[in-house]
């Protein structure tokens, strides 16, 4: 497989699932390269890698996110001869969790399955226009039953290899955007199909 390089606007497909990771069949999501570092990804699964007679103008779109170099060297990725979507703006405002520190939740209490698994902040986040370091505050505290905001934006976090991997194959699995770092932060119950996902926060 040849080397992946970012470039702006470079149509990709990802393998959702971990390169060492035994499985059953392979799912890859189909995603286009932002500006320097973010990922616009569509809710387009397929399981041969074949994106025949897509058109990305029309394609329903899972979400948008800063993603690391490493997950990009880290997953197999396939360079995809499909025409960009050149006159996409990524969204202005993102989740931004509250606090400094970590705390530590413990998922699954008296199960088998049983974790105890960290978390940056102390719990709950805030919308924000802009980054990190340059940014206006939109919302200062997103309250815990306000669905349609944490549902409706990303958060603030550089996604890595193989984190993200498991979540787009959540997303897969779920028919849905789903992001289990953002259900921590809030506080929302975890299900225990997230427990792979958990794993990997853990390692």
């Amino acid at each position: 497989m040849a080397k992946v390089i970012w470039r702006a606007n470079q149509v990709i497909s990802i393998e959702t699932k971990r390169k060492d990771e035994n499985r059953k069949e392979n799912i890859y999501v189909l995603a286009q390269m932002i500006n320097k570092a973010q990922l616009l990804v569509f809710n387009l699964f397929n399981k041969d890698n074949n994106w025949l007679d897509v058109n990305l103008y029309e394609a329903p779109i899972l979400f948008c996110t800063y993603v690391t170099r490493q997950f990009i060297s880290g997953s197999n990725v396939f360079k995809q001869k499909i025409e960009p979507i050149t006159s996409y703006s990524p969204p202005e405002y993102l989740i931004d969790t509250l606090g400094q520190g970590h705390r530590y939740i413990t998922l699954w209490k008296g199960m088998p399955e049983e974790r105890k698994v960290l978390v940056m902040g102390t719990g709950g986040g805030r919308l924000i226009e802009g980054h990190i370091g340059d940014c206006r505050v939109i919302m200062p505290d997103i309250t815990e039953n306000d669905y349609e905001t944490i549902e409706r934006y990303e958060l603030t976090n550089v996604r890595i290899y193989a984190e993200l991997n498991e979540r787009l194959f959540l997303c897969y699995k779920f028919g849905k955007n789903v992001d289990p770092m953002k259900d921590l932060i809030f506080n929302r119950p975890i299900p225990i199909e997230y427990k792979e996902y958990v794993d990997i926060m853990m390692s």
